[in-house]
């Protein structure tokens, strides 16, 4: 009994101290792909640490698990609808950390690469700095 409990433990401490991302869940039964694979809405928006979320403009992430992404960004103006879509693939980084998009357009260069920095299955957080701004920006997604 008594080595169970030692076991049982040195596994928790273990599974604490094994945590992916800074703000995300230490342990997950899900894997990362089966939490990233989800229909997302922006529910928040950071830029340099002022929140810059406009709530009149909707955006909407679909991630797949072929690898494949699509986002679109709506807004209704004068009583129109406008917006922007557009499609591509994704995978993650090599230490899992990390997610990039790339554009039908292009393979070699993604067009984001964020940093993930909370991933459960009902939100997530990415960040992505602009190496040539300085810019960093934090975005938050909710399920759809």
């Amino acid at each position: 009994m008594k080595a169970v409990l030692i076991s049982l433990s040195l596994l928790s401490i273990g599974l604490v101290g094994c945590t992916k991302f800074s703000e995300g869940p230490s342990f997950s039964i899900q894997t990362r792909k089966a939490r990233i694979c989800n229909d997302w809405k922006l529910s928040d928006y950071v830029l340099n640490g002022n929140n810059v979320f406009d709530a009149s403009i909707t955006t909407k992430m679909s991630i797949d698990k072929d690898g494949t992404y699509s986002i679109s960004n709506y807004t209704n103006v004068l009583e129109q609808i406008q917006g922007t879509y557009s499609h591509g693939t994704w995978v993650f980084g090599e230490d899992n950390t990390s997610v990039f998009f790339y554009a039908d357009t292009t393979t070699v260069n993604p067009v984001h690469e964020y940093s993930i920095k909370e991933l459960r299955s009902k939100r997530m957080v990415l960040e992505e700095e602009i190496f040539q701004t300085g810019d960093k920006h934090r975005l938050t997604f909710i399920q759809q």
